[in-house]
């Protein structure tokens, strides 16, 4: 399940040779367009093309049309090699050992996308693995790269357009046409978020050195305060702002101007154009409601402004006259810069089985990196930046996603699918010893590093960075969770979690175990190391280490057979409003309260799963009084106090917990009087360390515990520190 590190190493060191990962053993040549069997023992290129076992087809973005496939003529494009596979598969068949597509290091056009059917397919003895020469060298992009020496100044006109002074000299402009662009590559701006519907295709970006560059938007950070509002499409800007923004009006382009923001709550985020704006009243209406209405000040911008051009990195879109705008960087001049207009996802792949992609560089789109369903499908080692929406959605079973960077992407870094939740048929499908960070740029809210669906899936060993929102949630039942290392999440939302789950009956068996949290939330952004919301039942948070959170180190929102056990939470709750840990009571309080309860609607519905669940015998096999459990209807009119009725906070277990604090301030656990009642709440123990001789490393990042440390007196297991986190070569 796990690469063997001798294997990796060797991997590494000969530049993905990678004998190993392809089990080659077959006739150590390629099948040449004239069928004849090519001689492949020659010496090759160390510069270009490492070894590979087994029969190999070459492929070189810098060679000639026309070519064979071989090392010496090797194929111009992926697709040449694609189409001579099928073409082996339908005539002698695929050799023992499989094919290796080996791809020199260079620019491969894939604007329109790569597309594989099963017809791409390899079998178990036969993989088919589609491999980078050099670690990131063959580039799968869809954008288009421009140079700097392109950009000129602006006119005066376009300079007196500006608000600041200093921009007026330091903006540029680029003609878009002279690159063939068109207005359709670039495409429109479009409304996501939580809170307003998302379009899975958007605008074309400006990427620098790898880097996503921002819309034009006032003001360059942070955010300003809605004032009154009247439904959910129309509200005022706070006073305090009104004269300010009044007078920089005086340069937009009312017409175009978009707001990004979170409007009611600070978990549901939007991004929308102004339909209309009345400068006078600074009365906006925006192009569609808002899902939950709009509040009285919560927090939002205005973008997609020529005139806020005003800082390093800002760009605005002329589409009209398809003119790119840009305050350059730092060493403009020398960097990498990418213009996204693909439409395509870069990799889609439908019922594919046994094939690895393995060390590609996939970038610059407007959709998804890879998009993927079948079986035994591998990404190793690759590199996926620049995406508008999802690095990947993998729809399948034994999927294996491993030791990959992701980063600088709009929406989820993983979206992964597999197994049977009614059959608890798990998946198999890992994601291993990847890097994932700067994700939710765009949609801010519940997309994570990895969002998993089903049943059986495993993330471990991966470390997981920078995002506005959540960093893991999973919708199903027995995945696991563990050894992960996350930390900077959660920075601009409210009442959300690193790991985030919630509403179910039906995602019994799930653990949260063996990971590093840390720095969770900031500032007013009120967020929580692991969250089991809203009545979330069956669920295992066992052997965290979860260290400064604004909110809560762990909360349960109601539910029911939850066991947390032996967590250390470091510094969590010293927020006025909350505790190291809390174990609330909610859906027995929508129960009691009635239709006047903002949960009873949710208690109604949760029982639907419950009910599907206890007529499968594998869920009453594997979780012993499941069946048990009284689902609550509305008119119910039972004992409302029986603990097996399904909204009453029973069998829970939150024991053997520690919390430390390195400053004056300490908080205990808040638990509702029907959790203990119902349940198991004992030896959970607060402790002060404040000249950190428990915590030695604690000012250096390191959280683990000392020998001597309070806590192994009360019998807390230790923890596998070092673990937690990527796997590594010594």
């Amino acid at each position: 399940m796990i690469m063997n590190k001798r294997i990796l190493s060797l991997f590494l060191a000969c530049l993905f040779s990678i004998v190993a990962l392809t089990a080659c053993s077959g006739n150590g040549g390629i099948v040449g367009e004239d069928t004849t069997v090519l001689d492949t023992t020659a010496v090759p290129d160390s510069d270009k093309w490492p070894e590979v076992d087994g029969t190999v087809i070459y492929v070189d973005a810098s060679a000639n049309e026309g070519g064979n496939g071989s090392k010496d003529v090797p194929y111009k494009s992926i697709s040449e090699a694609q189409k001579k596979i099928r073409e082996i598969k339908s005539g002698e068949g695929l050799p023992a050992g499989g094919i290796t597509v080996l791809i020199a290091s260079g620019e491969y056009d894939v604007k329109d996308g790569l597309v594989f059917t099963g017809e791409d397919s390899g079998s178990e003895s036969s993989t088919i693995i589609y491999m980078s020469a050099e670690k990131y060298g063959a580039s799968l992009s869809g954008g288009i790269k421009l140079n700097a020496a392109d950009f000129v100044s602006l006119t005066d006109d376009e300079k007196a357009k500006l608000n600041d002074e200093t921009a007026k000299d330091a903006v540029v402009k680029l003609d878009l046409t002279k690159y063939g662009i068109t207005s359709e590559d670039i495409g429109n701006m479009y409304s996501c978020g939580r809170a307003s519907k998302d379009s899975n295709i958007g605008s074309a970006e400006l990427f620098i050195d790898e880097n996503r560059m921002t819309i034009s938007r006032y003001p360059n950070v942070g955010n300003l305060k809605t004032g009154i509002n009247d439904g959910d499409k129309v509200f005022e800007l706070e006073d305090a702002s009104k004269e300010e923004v009044r007078v920089r009006t005086a340069n937009w382009d009312l017409d175009k101007v978009w707001v990004s923001g979170y409007f009611f709550y600070g978990w549901a985020d939007a991004n929308l154009a102004l339909a209309k704006f009345d400068v006078e009243k600074m009365e906006m209406t925006l192009s569609k409601s808002i899902n939950y209405g709009i509040a009285e000040d919560t927090n939002f911008y205005y973008h997609n402004i020529f005139a806020e051009t005003d800082m390093p990195g800002e760009y605005y879109i002329d589409r009209e006259n398809l003119v790119l705008y840009l305050y350059p960087t730092e060493n403009f001049d020398s960097s990498s810069i990418v213009f996204s207009v693909s439409d395509k996802d870069i990799i889609t792949a439908t019922d594919l089985s046994y094939v690895t992609f393995s060390g590609l560089s996939i970038s610059a789109t407007r959709a998804n990196g890879i998009v993927a369903s079948g079986n035994n499908i591998k990404v190793d080692n690759c590199k996926i930046f620049g995406i508008r929406a999802n690095a990947m959605d993998i729809t399948g079973n034994d999927i294996k996603i491993e030791n990959n960077e992701i980063c600088q992407v709009g929406h989820s870094g993983i979206k992964m699918t597999g197994g049977v939740a009614e059959t608890l048929s798990e998946s198999g499908n890992i994601v291993y010893n990847n890097y994932i960070h700067h994700w939710g740029q765009i949609g801010r809210t519940y997309e994570g590093a990895v969002n998993l669906y089903g049943c059986g899936n495993t993330v471990s060993h991966n470390e997981f960075h920078d995002a506005p929102h959540m960093a893991i949630s999973w919708d199903g039942p027995l995945n696991i969770m563990e050894y992960n290392k996350v930390y900077n999440v959660c920075f601009e939302t409210d009442d959300c979690g690193a790991f985030y789950e919630g509403r179910s009956f039906g995602y019994y068996g799930s653990e949260v175990k063996y990971n590093l949290i840390y720095n969770v939330g900031s500032g007013t952004a009120v967020a929580n190391g692991i969250y089991f919301d809203d009545a979330l039942s069956g669920q295992t948070a066992y052997g965290n280490i979860i260290v400064n959170t604004t909110g809560f180190g762990i909360v349960i929102g109601g539910g029911r057979d939850n066991v947390v056990e032996n967590n250390l939470l470091i510094d969590c709750g010293t927020n006025s409003r909350s505790n190291p840990i809390i174990y609330a009571s909610r859906a027995r309080e929508g129960m009691l309260g009635g239709k006047k309860h903002w949960f009873y609607r949710i208690i109604i519905e949760m029982p639907e799963v419950l009910i599907q669940m206890q007529t499968h015998q594998e869920w009453l096999d594997r979780f012993p009084g499941y069946g048990d459990i009284i689902p609550y209807y509305e008119g119910y009119e039972g004992d409302r106090d029986n603990p097996m009725l399904s909204p009453n906070p029973a069998n829970n277990i939150i024991r053997m917990n520690m919390f430390y604090y390195t400053g004056d301030y300490t908080q205990i656990i808040d638990m509702d009087y029907q959790v203990m009642k119902m349940g198991t709440v004992e030896e959970n123990y607060t402790i002060r360390d404040k000249d950190l001789t428990q915590i030695p490393g604690y000012n250096y990042g390191n959280y683990s515990l000392s020998d001597n440390a309070d806590a192994y007196q009360y019998g807390f297991e230790k923890l596998p520190y070092d673990k937690m986190g990527r796997v590594t070569e010594e």
